[in-house]
């Protein structure tokens, strides 16, 4: 298995584990979970980038342009107004998780078509795991929900089982990509052998072709006659 293969693998992993934190956050504390997200990440992260901006222009970076001042004047702006008006935040938050579902279930359906190239029998079972998780992102974007706690509770399930499901399928993946690749290199080593085999024939078939005395044309015959 390539290492670009495993870095892909080992980042999907970093992110099952984020999916299934914050479901379960969402789910045993969605009040304050939803606090912190709409605050910390949408406030205060947003609020630092657009000072960030701000400061690089300000130092007069050779690389600083007008467009570090302009984004880091609306980036700010925008990052203190979701910090005290995170009830936008909640009502966006719904399609942005259902996002990242959607997203997600889009790769582990790339992965059960590679599973099933390499004919593991396990692709079926991730092909009808993936299709599930993609109507359930849509439904989460498409917020069908009145009470806005149904709402994140249905979301922090969803991100929950779809974490988990995501480990399964990591080592799943892992255990298929590397089978095949044995198989691979086992059949490339069987076939060695029987190419050394028919180089070695025809190296003997030429050795005896050399070794042989060489026959006489009719023509040759005829003058060796009239000679004698």
């Amino acid at each position: 298995m390539g290492k670009k293969i495993a870095g892909i693998l080992r980042g999907e992993l970093i992110s099952s584990g984020f999916y299934v934190l914050l479901g379960l956050c969402l789910v045993l504390m969605p009040a304050q979970t939803v606090n912190i997200i709409c605050k910390v990440v949408f406030g205060i992260v947003l609020a630092a980038a657009g000072l960030y901006h701000l400061s690089i222009y300000i130092r007069g970076k050779d690389s600083a342009t007008i467009l570090d001042l302009f984004t880091g004047v609306i980036v700010l702006v925008l990052g203190g107004f979701l910090f005290f008006n995170p009830v936008i935040v909640v009502k966006l938050l719904p399609l942005l998780l259902g996002a990242f579902v959607l997203v997600d279930s889009i790769w582990k359906l790339k992965g059960s078509f590679q599973l099933k190239k390499r004919k593991r029998a396990e692709w079926q079972i991730f092909l009808f795991v993936s299709l599930i998780f993609i109507v359930l992102g849509g439904i989460m974007m498409a917020n069908p929900f009145v009470k806005t706690k149904i709402t994140i509770l249905f979301d922090g399930w969803v991100l929950m089982v779809n974490g988990a499901a995501d480990f399964i399928f990591y080592f799943l993946l892992k255990r298929g990509l590397k089978a095949a690749a044995e198989k691979q290199e086992e059949k490339m080593e069987e076939e060695v052998p029987e190419a050394e085999e028919v180089v070695e024939e025809a190296e003997e078939k030429s050795a005896l072709e050399q070794s042989a005395p060489e026959e006489e044309t009719p023509e040759e015959e005829i003058l060796e006659e009239w000679k004698d």
